[in-house]
């Protein structure tokens, strides 16, 4: 470790770094309560003189307003270890309470029939119901069974018998029960299951040991390479934990693996303006943006996307700039709407794109974790790996090593939008 401890220790010599080492007194600081993009505070919180426990907190350290958005916002969120490659996620949303008509019922149908099997998972006898078109009060008069696509009813109970629809929404409003009624029946609730995997990430520096020894001007060059594929190691982690897949390939003689990444997790709230951004489609969109999880998320998007989503602000809300200090080491917009609260940072990775500079994402940093594989003593964060070379070898190869997947715990929270590549007024 001699030579990236050499790195670390007088980056101070290298003007490239120097000029960002003034930035650090500012980077995670005053960072408030857990839940919100502003409110997130844990143990990577630094002050000026404290250093970071690891390589993959170091990245944001030594370029802390570099194209690294999300891998910034995940360095300091929840790190969770993993034991096996393929690593679960059990999450429980709110229990169903509606079920929708399937087809077109009388006033005085007695079964009503339901779309899927909606009704096994969410009605029982003494539930009441009420129509949420017509305001009719329907009272389930006994279980559903087999094959639960239809349920007994009693009509209009305090109110009117009305015809359904197709598609009219039923929703549960309580349950009622005869005075000394047995135990009703038990509705039970199974979790959904995430899968992902963890990737191997590896960026290799190689010099010939003559190079290694021989004296430049500009310093050292083993230290630059280490930094420069640090900063490469990062880039290509943040675009897997965004654009990543989610393959296990077991053909070759050994599984190869890649993570899901955010765009491939989220699959609730995806928009697609098409081309124009006006302010209802906007407020529809940041409507269910908000409708789930917390009131202050993140969103990264390309500079057109910014640009658009500016006018908007400018025109029909209101934009504030965050003090430095109160954010994660990056300059961001808070944009005030009706529902929440978001603070906004263009992605350079997609702006340099043509086609994701009009793409955002949404992130709600209570959901979003960084699982590491860990296991048996063998840690896979991000490690510095010396003397990779063949024995022999007159040269020195190192790398950088990261083995690590994307969990995403609740997709309703979070949010992709793309297409939004100019404004209406």
């Amino acid at each position: 470790m001699k030579g990236v401890k050499s790195f670390l220790n007088n980056v101070a010599t290298l003007p490239f770094i120097y000029s960002l080492l003034g930035l650090i007194y500012v980077l995670f600081v005053h960072l408030g309560q857990k839940g919100t993009v502003l409110g997130l505070r844990g143990t990577g919180s630094w002050t000026s003189d404290e250093r970071p426990k690891n390589y993959r907190e170091l990245i944001l350290l030594l370029f802390p307003n570099s194209p690294l958005s999300l891998t910034a916002l995940m360095s300091k969120l929840q790190v969770r270890a993993t034991n096996d490659p393929e690593f679960k996620i059990f999450t429980k949303n709110l229990p169903t309470q509606r079920v929708i008509v399937s087809g077109s019922q009388t006033s005085g149908d007695l079964a009503i029939e339901t779309q899927g099997s909606g009704a096994a998972i969410a009605l029982k006898k003494g539930h009441s119901l009420i129509n949420e078109r017509t305001l009719e009060v329907i009272w389930v008069s006994a279980d559903p069974t087999t094959p639960f696509n239809s349920f007994a009813a009693l009509r209009g109970k305090g109110s009117s018998a009305a015809a359904m629809n197709d598609g009219d929404g039923l929703l549960i409003v309580g349950s009622h029960h005869q005075e000394g009624a047995a135990v009703p029946t038990a509705i039970t609730f199974e979790p959904s299951v995430i899968n992902n995997y963890t990737q191997i990430f590896r960026t290799s520096l190689h010099l010939t040991n003559t190079a290694k020894a021989t004296n430049l001007r500009t310093g050292s060059d083993l230290e630059e390479r280490q930094r420069e594929t640090l900063e490469i190691h990062a880039i290509e982690r943040e675009m897997a934990y965004v654009f990543g897949t989610g393959v296990e390939d077991t053909s070759g003689a050994q599984p190869e693996r890649t993570t899901k990444g955010f765009i491939s997790l989220v699959t609730t709230n995806v928009k697609d303006f098409a081309g124009a951004v006006d302010i209802d489609s906007w407020e529809a969109f940041m409507e269910d943006v908000f409708e789930d999880g917390s009131s202050e998320k993140l969103l990264l998007a390309g500079n057109t996307a910014i640009t658009n989503i500016n006018k908007v602000a400018r025109i029909h809300g209101e934009i504030q700039m965050t003090p430095m200090s109160e954010t994660y080491g990056m300059m961001l917009d808070r944009y005030r709407t009706p529902y929440g609260f978001l603070q906004i940072r263009q992605h350079p990775l997609f702006s340099k794109n043509a086609t994701f500079r009009t793409w955002g994402i949404v992130v709600d940093p209570e959901y979003l974790a960084d699982r590491i594989l860990s296991g048996n003593g063998v840690n896979r964060d991000t490690n510095y790996l010396e003397n990779r070379q063949n024995a022999g070898d007159d040269a020195t190869k190192d790398e950088w090593l990261t083995e690590s997947g994307l969990e995403l715990d609740f997709d309703t929270c979070n949010a992709v939008f793309k297409g939004a590549s100019s404004f209406i007024p």
